[in-house]
């Protein structure tokens, strides 16, 4: 059990049974984070945006909106092989594998929650060299495909020698590593773990959230990995209470181009179960995405904003219909439901919370 200082004895109980019985994952925080979430409640108390990432608020499992589903992407629908749940594929030139279903530390946000719920019980648990043999034999079958993620749980979690071994096999294709391990435990890129990633010209993608997440040990991280001429990236989703503010969006996006991370996208949060705690509302995303745009030179609005749906990545611009609370966007001539946030839902984040040390 957490501290009570960090979260109430009553509540981690009701927590710990809807783990048990609805597909959430557990509470699991890195050691290092837990340095700067604590620094942070000393500061402000509970509730900040480094607590909400790892800490469950009661709005989470209080706070429910209508068109909410277990999993709106629907990875289960884009398994290529039958019975093989970690190779999921929505593009033609590109696949997602989940190489592990362990994670250093469970993001209170993850859109994967369910999955990741399942996986722990599903074929994930056969060997590395097992998956990566399935995979290649279905690459092999499939020479369009030019490009695998690495996803998970967090690929790095796998450790160096499985690491290793996955990039060894499967040199002939690109690799991009999908990560909050820059984060939660910076520790793994080892020198030895770097210029593995060097030698295979893996594309590093990682997910920070918050400026404060970059502290002097994760820039130092990432300054290494830079000398070693890695390609850095970054996507991370918009979060109600965590980085619901364009100033706390410019911050990080320049914090990030002084250490030579190229941002990809920042990710509308999907309509899961449990998550309208994290969402906003659509009329305020574009309030935000129009102040990021048009307040900032290009090299930090060039970002995207998207949402991952079960027919790929959609944008502001694929909107066709707007009625009510029920918007409909269309891509390669398929279209998909969103259902907005009930009214009263989104209450802006106090900035002066979100930027505290500011």
């Amino acid at each position: 059990m957490l501290d009570e200082k960090i979260i109430g004895r009553k509540f981690q109980e009701r927590y710990k049974k809807l783990v048990e019985t609805d597909n959430l994952l557990p509470i699991k925080i890195s050691e290092f984070y837990m340095k700067k979430l604590i620094e942070e409640i000393d500061a402000i108390g509970v509730g900040g945006p480094l607590y909400r990432s790892v800490i469950p608020v009661k709005d989470k499992i209080e706070l429910k909106t209508r068109g909410e589903t277990r999993d709106y992407v629907e990875e289960d629908k884009h398994n290529p092989i039958e019975n093989c749940d970690y190779i999921i594929q929505k593009y033609d030139n590109r696949l997602v594998f989940i190489i592990t279903d362990v994670c250093f530390a469970h993001c209170q946000y993850c859109f994967r929650t369910y999955n990741l719920s399942k996986f722990q019980q599903s074929n994930l648990k056969e060997t590395i060299k097992n998956k990566i043999t399935v995979l290649k034999e279905y690459l092999q079958a499939n020479l369009n495909i030019k490009e695998v993620i690495f996803s998970g749980g967090d690929p790095l979690c796998v450790g160096y020698e499985n690491m290793k071994f996955a990039l060894e096999e499967l040199k002939q294709w690109d690799i991009r590593v999908h990560t909050r391990a820059i984060v939660y435990e910076p520790s793994i890129f080892t020198k030895e773990m770097i210029k593995l990633l060097k030698t295979h010209n893996v594309r590093l993608v990682f997910h920070i959230n918050h400026p404060y997440e970059i502290d002097e040990v994760v820039e130092e991280k990432i300054k290494e990995i830079r000398e070693e001429g890695i390609r850095m990236y970054s996507q991370f989703p918009l979060l109600r209470g965590i980085n619901d503010n364009s100033k706390v969006l410019v911050k990080l996006l320049v914090k990030m181009d002084e250490l030579s991370i190229r941002p990809l996208s920042i990710f509308i949060p999907d309509p899961i179960s449990y998550g309208a705690v994290n969402r906003i509302a659509a009329r305020r995303i574009e309030k935000i995405i129009d102040e990021v745009n048009w307040n900032t030179p290009s090299w930090i609005n060039s970002i995207r904003f998207v949402m991952d749906t079960t027919i790929g990545k959609v944008r502001r611009e694929n909107i066709i219909k707007r009625e009510g609370n029920h918007i409909v966007f269309t891509r390669n001539e398929k279209i998909v439901d969103y259902y907005d946030l009930d009214e009263g839902i989104d209450v802006p984040s106090d900035i002066n919370k979100l930027l505290w040390k500011d």
